[in-house]
């Protein structure tokens, strides 16, 4: 049992710090290139999808399994529709009118609303590590976004609505498919959720043209690009399959170590300033990584099985 629970904070970790990463590199294509965020999500989307699924297919994986019983195949269109897109578009949209960390932020609003979840459906309270790894975590993240002060974070009205969208993308996203995965895999849920969310925006998209994107990229931006496809497919695999060995809302918490990675890439990569208050929200999602990798005695890891809907 305690080494299923290092495979998911292995994975949990590794893909939060990927994600973390692909902040920073999509700023990056919107400052240095006309490439708009439906184009760029729709072949990250469809690129990514047709990748996994063949990918799977050549390694005999039974890919096409799930479209033989109609409850599951709903809900992963669902999935894809609302949980991928969903949770993608607005947070790319959030990049786009604000940047990479302020995106970031948003999305670690998540936890918040996971862990009421969870507590509303056992009937249980979180238990004394949740509560402290949420408060850590969110102070930390205010610390990190603002340098102490919430008259630095100036957000337009589009922004807060986009940022707020993204917060309810990723709940959804990591509460939707647990019973899909348990039943079918991460990788094919993964890779179906990818493709469907692809061909939902090109039929909603319906500017998009191949020839103008070609246009709008350079030999460097079309290499971030890619970049960009890969490590967030890896890590949308390993955030959804630590699903698996860790609750739903360990997953979400531990991964607040993305604004810390997004933050440290910014700075690094896009020149962006770093304060006193901002060091200390990182040692704040420090200690919140530290505190849910506590392991507790109550029946925690019940929580993935009680959350299916």
């Amino acid at each position: 049992m305690e080494t299923n629970r290092f495979i998911g904070l292995l994975m949990i970790i590794s893909g939060a710090t990927l994600w973390g990463i692909s902040g920073p590199m999509i700023q990056w294509l919107f400052q240095n290139s006309d490439l708009t965020p439906s184009n760029f999500l729709t072949v990250r989307l469809l690129l990514a999808g047709i990748i996994t699924l063949s990918l799977l297919f050549l390694t005999n994986k039974n890919i096409f399994g799930i479209w033989k019983h109609p409850r599951h195949w709903i809900q992963l269109i669902i999935f894809g529709v609302l949980g991928m897109l969903g949770a993608q578009y607005a947070f790319i949209e959030t990049i786009h009118v604000s940047n990479a960390v302020t995106a970031v932020l948003f999305q670690f609003l998540g936890p918040i609303l996971i862990t009421i979840y969870v507590a509303m459906q056992t009937k249980k309270l979180p238990t004394v590590m949740q509560i402290l790894a949420v408060i850590a975590a969110l102070s930390g993240t205010f610390f990190l976004i603002t340098n102490g002060s919430i008259e630095n974070v100036v957000l337009s009205k589009k922004a807060i609505i986009l940022g707020l969208l993204t917060t309810l993308g990723f709940t959804f996203f990591t509460l939707h498919p647990v019973s899909l995965i348990k039943e079918w895999g991460t990788s094919v849920i993964i890779g179906w959720g990818m493709l469907i969310g692809g061909i939902a925006l090109i039929i909603y998209n319906q500017e998009f043209s191949i020839v103008h994107l070609s246009q709008s990229l350079t030999v460097n931006t079309l290499s971030i690009m890619l970049l960009v496809i890969i490590s967030g497919t890896i890590s949308f695999i390993l955030y959804i399959g630590s699903l698996k060995y860790l609750s739903a809302t360990e997953t979400s918490l531990l991964s607040s170590i993305e604004p810390l990675v997004t933050a440290i890439v910014s700075i690094l990569w896009l020149n962006e300033s770093f304060g006193a208050y901002q060091l200390l929200g990182g040692l704040f999602i420090i200690a919140a990584v530290t505190f849910l990798s506590i392991p507790n005695k109550s029946k925690e890891k019940n929580i993935t099985t009680k959350v299916m809907p």
